[in-house]
């Protein structure tokens, strides 16, 4: 059973009132585990959640190790990289930027960039169809003068 958000958070709360002992004493902040486990997948069977956002007990176990690595004095790719060892990439929350994952990031923003390209390119040319040609108003163009003049004999007439 998933508790909701609020309930996640009130137990984040809970925790973070529980710990503040590790904290006073200059071990790790709590932030710091947050702010690691944010990008990282909860392994439960749950939908997949960050840990930091999950409320089943494996993410409370995988809290406590990722705080026990920061005690221990791992950095944060060292934790990345302990996960993503027993578990593979698709624990991680987002990406690294590096390697093959690099165009995970960069190609949206080409895409985009190309898809602009080829909408201004479009209305452009579009643009130049609908133009008159050189000298020619667009009025005079759409109104065929024996039809102009057709409308004022019409017009007379009702007078």
């Amino acid at each position: 059973m998933r508790l909701p958000s609020s309930a996640s958070r009130a137990i984040s709360l809970l925790v973070l009132l529980v710990l503040p002992g590790s904290a006073a004493r200059g071990e790790v902040d709590w932030e710091d585990v947050l702010r690691i486990t944010d990008n990282i997948v909860c392994t439960c069977s749950c939908p997949p959640t960050q840990v930091s956002a999950c409320s089943c007990g494996r993410s409370g176990e995988m809290n406590e190790e990722v705080q026990n690595m920061l005690e221990e004095g791992k950095s944060d790719d060292q934790i990345y990289d302990f996960y993503t060892t027993q578990f593979g990439h698709s624990v991680l929350a987002a990406p690294r930027a590096e390697g093959f994952n690099l165009l995970g990031w960069v190609l949206p923003f080409v895409a985009l960039a190309l898809g602009g390209g080829v909408v201004v390119a479009a209305y452009r040319r579009l643009r130049e169809d609908q133009a008159p040609p050189s000298g020619q108003s667009r009025k005079r163009k759409m109104i065929d003068p024996e039809i102009k003049e057709r409308i004022k004999r019409e017009l007379a007439d009702l007078d």
